[in-house]
């Protein structure tokens, strides 16, 4: 009740209820000391418009003073002196007042007893921290009166924000003053604490959930609340105690940051842009104009320094800002419980800017002194009603969230046995193409086991056909007395050799695919060279590059081939008596084309028929194979092939 009581009285006191003091000069008793004096009445003034009056130099100009109602100033920017006596009583037991003024910009105190000056104070909005008294404030001097002593009160005033200035000096002890402004402190302290509380809990709120309108909360408390704290005289100690003008200026930014988090909100959380889509593109004109407009007001403010004029446009612009506000209750049937919170708040803030604006078109600056509380108690309250309906947004979604996820469970469900039914049913598909499968796969391996029975009796039968014709030759051989016939039989077992020879690689290769290209011809040479050279006498060397291979259809006249050569070799090279008769034969990879290179080192007659007949063979032979061959008889007898592998 006391602390209530005396925040009451300090209200009281600001809003100028003083003590009645009547005459020309204040008069300090014992009765009237613990009251609040206001200096008003008492002041004569005169403008120094030219600021060249010295303190001793204006108190000489008596003349020059009027009663301060009746003076009137040419400009508000213009140095103005103010001047009262004082007078104290010889039973005043108090000696320790304070002087406190509004918002001025720049004050000077000089205390005179008598003709002498005594003290000199410096003090307002714009002075820096250390012109100021360690015993004084921005906005209080404190100063010591002796019993049964007449001062004069001398203040120079010179106030560059262009606002009409206001002289509402009051005058109390020291104790009173610091007895309300231990109250007021304490007000302010709980409603910046309730403010930090909050703006902990939404910034942490939006960090966790990442639920915008949480954001915006948040950036709402911190502007508007640094726009409370701004307007005090602890802000601009603490932060600009050498810059001043610095901090004033960044008092209207923080409101209209502030106001602008709370148009994002509006916005974001009453789905403006899908409820109301007139009201969205006007939301976005007002949000896209308040940062410029800002911007304007910070520029005016430094370059001109009329911060009147600011506040005048600014009191005309809330205009816009009302009618703006007053139109989000249009969406009042399409929004749900949760959101009308924040229309609940909004109501509030209106109540708050009517206020504000009150204060500041009827006090001017002197209005100051009750925006901290109120701002601050406004955004408590706002920010209370908004944290309230955002929650509750937040546990309608989860609610429909529970729900959504129910359903999604039940479809889920009918889902799995919609899939196990089809699951099913495939799987039976699956068995009986399976079945039919396996059978079929039985098919193919009877018709295969049948396909390798066929061929491996047609192989059997080939081989024992050519073993038989080889044998008939064989056994026709020994009874045959011309040499001709004799070479025509050992022609035909050389062929047939070849041929059973292929076939015999063609069995054994069989799961390679391919014939082995040097075996082959190893194989060739050594059964030729028994039939026809059965003593050994002629040399032949295979030389090849690592294991080369051949398709089996190319295996057949590349067989034929060698054995025509080599008959050729034997028949004709070798007829006559050779010195170290040889045969060379070079087998080479290049380019994915086999070369083959066939040379002998014998003597040729004429050719023959015979021969004609043999080299015509191998010319069909190599177009079989795709290839090209050449023939060179200048030295010996010199064959070369090439073809694709």
């Amino acid at each position: 009740m006391k602390f209530i009581s005396g925040f009451t009285l300090y209200l009281l006191i600001l809003l100028g209820v003083s003590s009645v003091c009547k005459g020309k000069e204040i008069f300090l008793s014992e009765k009237n000391a613990q009251k609040n004096i206001l200096l008003k009445p008492f002041f004569y003034a005169v403008e120094d418009s030219l600021d060249i009056y010295s303190p001793t130099q204006i108190l000489q100009q008596t003349s020059y003073f009027k009663r301060l109602n009746q003076f009137s100033l040419s400009s508000p920017d213009h140095t103005i002196w103010l001047k009262a006596s004082l007078k104290t009583a010889q039973n005043l037991n108090y000696s320790d007042f304070c002087i406190t003024f509004p918002h001025l910009t720049f004050v000077e105190l000089y205390l005179f007893e008598g003709e002498k000056l005594i003290s000199y104070r410096k003090a307002g909005a714009f002075r820096k921290k250390t012109a100021i008294h360690a015993g004084d404030s921005r906005f209080m001097f404190n100063v010591s009166f002796s019993k049964g002593t007449t001062y004069q009160l001398l203040f120079k005033i010179k106030h560059t924000k262009k606002y009409p200035p206001d002289f509402n000096f009051t005058l109390q002890t020291t104790y009173s003053s610091l007895y309300y402004k231990k109250n007021i402190d304490i007000i302010n302290a709980l409603l910046q604490g309730a403010l930090c509380v909050l703006f902990i809990y939404s910034a942490l709120s939006w960090l966790v959930n990442r639920y915008r309108p949480f954001l915006w909360v948040t950036l709402f408390i911190l502007f508007l609340g640094l726009y409370g704290f701004s307007l005090g005289a602890a802000y601009i100690d603490i932060l600009f105690p050498m810059h001043p003008e610095t901090g004033w200026l960044l008092v209207l930014v923080f409101l209209h940051l502030g106001i602008l988090s709370f148009y994002l909100l509006i916005v974001d959380f009453l789905e403006v842009r899908k409820n109301s889509p007139r009201l969205y593109s006007y939301s976005r004109i007002v949000i896209i104009g308040l940062p410029i407009f800002s911007v304007l007001c910070l520029f005016n403010n430094i370059l001109t320094s009329n911060y009147y004029l600011t506040n005048l446009i600014n009191l005309y612009i809330s205009v816009v800002h009302v009618s703006y506000i007053i139109s989000t209750f249009t969406l009042w049937k399409k929004l749900d419980n949760s959101q009308r919170f924040l229309l609940y708040g909004i109501i509030v803030f209106v109540l708050g800017v009517i206020c504000l604006v009150s204060l500041t078109a009827v006090l001017h600056e002197q209005g100051f002194i009750y925006a901290p509380i109120i701002t601050q108690t406004c955004i408590v309250l706002i920010t209370i009603l908004f944290l309230t309906g955002i929650n509750l947004k937040l546990k309608q979604h989860e609610h429909e969230k529970i729900e959504t996820l129910k359903q999604l469970n039940r479809l889920h469900q009918e889902h799995n046995i919609i899939v196990e039914r089809k699951v099913e049913e495939r799987t039976l598909e699956l068995q009986a193409s399976n079945h039919r499968l396996k059978e079929q796969q039985q098919e193919l391996i009877n018709h295969r086991n049948h396909i390798q029975t066929l061929m491996d009796e047609l192989s059997h039968r080939v081989k024992n056909n050519l073993q038989m014709l080889y044998g008939l030759s064989s056994f026709q051989l020994p009874g045959t007395e011309q040499a001709q016939d004799k070479y025509g039989f050992n022609e035909m077992k050389g062929r047939i050799k070849a041929m059973m020879l292929v076939n015999e690689h063609l069995n054994t290769e069989t799961e390679k695919q391919h014939i082995e290209l040097v075996s082959l011809t190893k194989d060739l040479s050594f059964h030729l060279q028994n039939i026809y050279d059965p003593l050994k006498q002629v040399q032949i060397t295979i030389e090849a590059d690592g294991e080369l291979s051949l398709h089996p259809k190319q295996s057949l006249p590349f067989g034929l081939i060698l054995t025509e050569l080599f008959t050729n070799t034997f028949k004709h090279a070798f007829a006559t008596h050779s010195t170290n008769p040889a045969i060379k034969i070079i087998i080479s990879l290049f380019k994915d084309q086999i070369k083959l290179t066939y040379h002998d080192n014998g003597k040729r007659t004429n050719s023959s028929s015979a021969s004609s007949m043999g080299i015509s063979l191998i010319k069909d032979l190599t177009r079989q194979l795709k290839g090209q061959v050449q023939i060179d008889t200048s030295s010996g007898f010199y064959y070369y092939f090439i073809f694709s592998k």
